[in-house]
């Protein structure tokens, strides 16, 4: 009796167990959960309002793009994908900008808005037979808008955030300590410690309402 009652518990922690383990691990994305973090784009007309409609995304194509580079890059952390949802709909105006508008820089843009350099990895990662030379920002302004026209299509341009942790901010991604679910100070910590930009507090309500949003 004693043995089958102890066998019962283990069974019972292990249960609850997962279900905890599972509530901070995601595999996809929802267009339902996009409408509640970023109203502004919902529907089929959401980018009717939008300065540039020709770079604007719906939150839909968002959420197939955003679950299709969870997927390609291993992301599975809540966290971190709130992390990265936040980080691309503050860069981009909520999925309105696909390429830097203020002041105009050249090569800049996808929906987290790398830098060139960085662009320039990236689409050399993904189309190396399209992609040669070096990085550097003295390349014309067709070259650099035409490497960066190779990453701005939906999946490409939202998997930009995800391929950057994974490879630039490594240290953030799969760390127990770092990027935890819930937590605002790590997200403001990857925000100034490993993207090298500043915070503030826009940046803070997009957070809450995708931390909110992504349950």
């Amino acid at each position: 009796m004693k043995i089958t009652f102890a066998l019962g518990m283990s069974g019972l922690v292990l249960s609850l167990a997962q279900v905890c383990m599972g509530a901070d691990t995601l595999t996809q994305v929802t267009t339902a959960q996009l409408d509640r973090a970023i109203p502004t784009r919902a529907g089929s007309n959401g980018c009717a309002s939008a300065a540039d409609q020709s770079e604007c995304a719906i939150n839909d194509n968002a959420a197939k793009a955003i679950t299709n580079a969870m997927a390609k890059y291993n992301v599975k952390q809540r966290g971190e994908i709130v992390a990265l949802i936040s980080l691309m709909a503050y860069e981009s105006a909520s999925w309105q900008y696909n390429t830097n508008h203020f002041p105009g820089r050249p090569g800049q843009g996808t929906r987290a808005m790398l830098m060139y350099n960085f662009i320039h990895t990236y689409a050399q990662a993904l189309y190396p037979d399209k992609v040669a030379g070096s990085s550097a920002n003295s390349e014309s302004t067709d070259v650099l808008n035409g490497v960066r026209g190779l990453v701005l299509n939906n999946n490409d341009s939202f998997g930009a955030a995800f391929w950057y942790l994974t490879t630039v901010a490594k240290e953030y991604h799969g760390n127990a300590n770092k990027l935890r679910s819930g937590n605002i100070d790590d997200f403001k910590a990857y925000v100034e410690g490993g993207v090298h930009t500043t915070w503030d507090d826009q940046r803070a309500q997009i957070w809450k309402s995708v931390d909110a949003a992504l349950y």
